[in-house]
């Protein structure tokens, strides 16, 4: 095993140019199951990883380390049924769910690393708040991009989801001293909360990113994809228990949105949704519309040429300085600047 074939490997794996997504296919959606079940283990690692060791000998770096490495082993390589069109393309952006919940517990975990003994329950108390203020807009933006899935007009929900981000990053709700995500051993009640957010944060995700997947495998519009997804799915982790029947809620309001007419829609989406499997190189290469432009033409002439074909009675009187005029039987679908060419055409005949 060496590293240059498995980087190689994953390379060729997910730059294969995938134009359609055929969300009818069963095959599609394993890759969702995957990302669920690599979360909720890292979720359950990290729980592990406190449980079986001493307090005194407990450490972050291990959990951490236990915890990225259980996410990598199941997220490495999509499940495939098939050749099912769009596998990869999904996968690029499913994939990062379960790193962007690690990140979460590192960044709950720098919370309680700075510990003041001269802080006063005054300012803890604002601070806390700040914190749910915060979280009460994280779940407005949510479902504000819930409710437009696919819009392009505007990213309003997504700026709106960093600056109250932002906030809680700038007041931070007050730290306690040896707790933790990573290095805290949690209650039973704890670790089944723990393990309900991360099943409710990789299923809104999952529902996120399926509802607005990328138009094409590349970075730009997979990186577009997952930005929105996270930042309509973050509040999960860090809302009090009681909001957990919202996630229920969230995953409902995309379903039902993602089923309703958009003013603007992702292509490879919406051709699926309508039954028409276009090929998306025929919308955007301009090698193909160079082609496609040839072949009307080399039509045009075949329909001039034809044309010529049938017998014209030339009006007696007529000599060699006359004009001859006649009228071609065009095809009613045709523009008026194809019938002109036509003409022309069938007149240098």
């Amino acid at each position: 095993m060496q590293l240059n074939a498995m980087a190689r490997e994953m390379n060729s794996q997910y730059n294969e140019d995938d134009k359609n997504i055929d969300f009818s296919a069963a095959g599609l959606y394993l890759p969702a199951a995957q990302t669920v079940f690599a979360t909720v283990v890292s979720s359950i690692v990290s729980i592990l990883a406190c449980w079986l060791f001493p307090i005194g000998s407990i450490s972050a770096v291990r959990t951490l380390a236990l915890t990225v490495s259980a996410g990598v082993l199941v997220i490495r390589r999509p499940l495939k049924i098939g050749n099912t069109k769009g596998v990869n393309t999904i996968f690029s952006a499913l994939r990062p769910c379960c790193f962007l919940y690690v990140l979460c517990l590192v960044l709950e975990q720098l919370v309680h690393t700075c510990v003041s003994e001269e802080s006063t329950y005054e300012a803890g108390y604002w601070r806390r708040i700040i914190y749910h203020t915060s979280m009460t807009v994280l779940i407005f933006a949510a479902f504000l991009r819930s409710k437009s899935p696919r819009s392009e007009d505007s990213d309003v929900p997504f700026f709106v989801s960093v600056v109250a981000l932002l906030i809680i990053a700038l007041l931070p709700p007050p730290a306690i001293a040896l707790s933790g995500p990573l290095c805290s051993p949690p209650t039973l009640v704890g670790a089944g909360e723990r393990i309900l957010r991360a099943f409710f944060f990789s299923c809104v995700y999952v529902v996120l990113v399926y509802s607005s997947a990328p138009i094409s495998n590349n970075l730009a519009d997979t990186v577009v994809c997952v930005m929105r997804s996270a930042t309509a799915s973050a509040w999960i982790l860090g809302s009090v228990i009681y909001a957990m029947p919202l996630a229920a809620l969230q995953i409902c309001v995309i379903i039902y949105f993602s089923f309703q007419k958009s003013s603007t829609e992702y292509e490879g989406v919406s051709d699926v949704e309508h039954g028409h499997h276009t090929d998306l190189s025929s919308r955007l290469s301009p090698t193909v519309s160079t082609s496609a432009a040839i072949d009307d033409h080399s039509d045009i002439v075949a329909a001039a040429a034809a044309l010529t074909r049938k017998p014209h009675t030339v009006p007696d009187g007529l000599g060699s300085g006359s004009t001859l005029s006649f009228k071609l039987s065009l095809p009613a679908h045709m523009t008026e600047q194809q019938q002109q060419h036509i003409t022309d055409i069938a007149t240098n005949f």
